[in-house]
Parts: C-alpha cells; sequence; structure tokens
C-alpha cells in the first residue's frame, strides 16, 4: 500500500464515521419522536449507528479487496 491508498483509507474511515453519526442522530430523533423515552431513543441510535458503521466496514473491506 502507498501513501495515496492509506489516506484514501482514512478519508473513508471519516466518512463512514460522519455517515454513522448522522444516521445514529435520526434514529435518537424517529425514537423521541414516536415518544419513546430517552434511554429507549439513545438505545435506538446507538443501535442506528452500530449498524451503519458495521455495514460500511464491511463494504470498505470488500472495496479494499477487490482493489489489490
Amino acid at each position: 500500500m502507498n501513501v495515496h491508498d492509506v489516506m484514501f483509507l482514512m478519508l473513508a474511515f471519516v466518512v463512514l464515521g460522519v455517515l454513522s453519526v448522522v444516521a445514529g442522530a435520526i434514529g435518537f430523533g424517529i425514537a423521541k419522536w414516536e415518544g419513546a423515552l430517552t434511554a429507549a431513543a439513545v438505545n435506538r441510535g446507538f443501535i442506528a449507528f452500530g449498524a451503519t458503521f458495521t455495514i460500511g466496514i464491511s463494504t470498505l473491506a470488500v472495496i479494499i479487496t477487490a482493489l489489490k
């Protein structure tokens, strides 16, 4: 891996992290909108964050393997 590949990978992780945080915030907002308690809404937000981040990491792993 050269420097360009490492920088691309770091940028992809940052973008993935931001998108996961946005998905978690949307999950929290929807849960609060439905009338859930704050603890339950935070739990749903964390679940949305974790699911988005897990799917993104696995997608990046497939893409990196395909680019080798």
